[in-house]
């Protein structure tokens, strides 16, 4: 291989990264311009409390299911195709939510734009590790999630401004505009990376899907699943700091854009941390670390002391995220790696959506702080399974 075509290469490989992260950026800043009210906007609707719950509940099924889909299918159509088509989608799914009357069709159409987003992300994950030299992964898979953490801390502060002057159906409007926009740049930039597409009837990658290796990788992956969803990315956080430490509404956004700046930073040299150390270790030291430092926090009271162990916890979870996508690489093929990743993002998914419930009915028998410690356990456990997994 002479130095041009290495050069070539090289510029590639860093336009796919670039591509899928600056146009995530854009599509997760204007979904979270809305995402964060959504349930006061199903309750304007003529949702009670229940079906709020259980809307999130399809929300949270429709993202795990078709993962595995989009992975059988990444595989044999090619990743750019996976991330193509289900972008264009997307436009008409936010457009048709936004002419919603009813809180029924709302969850209706975008059921159906998260198992669209869930037939992408096996692709999304693949795509990157095939884009990069297996030594750049983890600096490849730490500048996506740093794009995806921007996203996530930026878009609240715009729907902050936006909400009082503006129906929200025309934030739904804004993120149909955009995604259409992204889904456009994506079809001109993006490079596909899988070649030697496999069939469908192919038995060799589905035995792979079932050996003790991979469940091991299932169980621990779930454990860390139900840990996200006993802390940051449940309810359970926000009502702790309402009911407990009497924090407003404002001091609680003020904790979670402190959080995301702080994820922020550490993104910046996260993937430098995971080659050094390697993603599995990573993955395990911050699924402990976090579970560990939800504990402190919530035993917090100062608000200092609780803004500086929020930080702190939410480094960790940010650390788990960028491992995570590292470590799904470095244990797939390429031939086979949609399929893979769509098998244990569909396991993983319907084992952790579990968490929820599972946190609500500790809270209401043994006290607000009785999900975080369920979800230290599920910490130990995370790091124990991580530590029986060979190379």
């Amino acid at each position: 291989m002479n130095f041009l075509t290495k050069i070539r290469q090289s510029l590639f490989m860093a336009q796919n990264v670039s591509v899928l992260s600056f146009t995530v950026f854009l599509i997760i800043t204007t979904f979270f311009t809305w995402y964060p009210i959504l349930p006061i906007y199903l309750l304007e609707l003529g949702a009670n409390d229940f079906q709020v719950g259980f809307s999130y509940t399809l929300l949270a099924l429709a993202y795990a299911l078709m993962q595995f889909l989009g992975g059988i299918l990444s595989d044999i159509f090619g990743r750019k195709q996976l991330i193509v088509i289900p972008t264009f989608a997307l436009p008409l799914c936010y457009f048709l939510a936004a002419n919603s009357s009813n809180w029924t069709t709302l969850i209706l159409f975008l059921v159906i734009a998260n198992s669209l987003s869930a037939l992408q992300l096996p692709s999304f994950y693949s795509i990157i590790a095939e884009s990069v030299p297996k030594t750049k992964r983890g600096v490849a898979y730490s500048t996506f999630e740093l794009f995806v953490v921007l996203g996530i801390t930026i878009g609240p502060a715009i729907g902050m401004i936006l909400i009082p002057r503006i129906e929200i159906k025309y934030l739904f409007y804004l993120s149909s505009l955009i995604t259409f926009l992204c889904a456009l740049s994506r079809t001109i930039w993006l490079k596909e990376t899988h070649y030697n597409r496999s069939k469908i009837n192919k038995l060799d990658s589905y035995k792979k899907l079932f050996n003790k290796k991979m469940l091991l990788i299932i169980l621990a992956l779930s454990s860390l699943l139900l840990l996200f969803n006993l802390t940051v990315n449940g309810p359970f956080i926000s009502l702790n700091a309402h009911e407990i430490m009497n924090l407003n509404k404002s001091k609680i956004n003020l904790l979670f854009a402190l959080g995301g700046f702080a994820a922020v930073i550490y993104s910046l040299w996260g993937g430098k941390i995971i080659e050094k150390w390697g993603s599995k270790k990573v993955l395990s030291y911050s699924a402990s670390g976090l579970g560990v430092f939800i504990i402190l926090w919530s035993l917090s009271s100062p608000l200092w002391l609780t803004i500086a162990l929020f930080t702190v916890l939410y480094v960790f979870f940010q650390s788990c995220y960028i491992a995570y996508g590292s470590f799904l690489a470095d244990i797939t093929h390429r031939q086979s790696r949609g399929l893979v990743i769509g098998f244990i993002g569909t396991c993983t998914g319907l084992i952790g959506s579990i968490g929820p419930s599972l946190g609500g009915y500790l809270k209401f028998q043994f006290g607000p702080s009785s999900p975080f410690w369920a979800g230290l356990i599920f910490a130990l456990i995370t790091s124990l399974l991580l530590i029986k997994i060979k190379e």
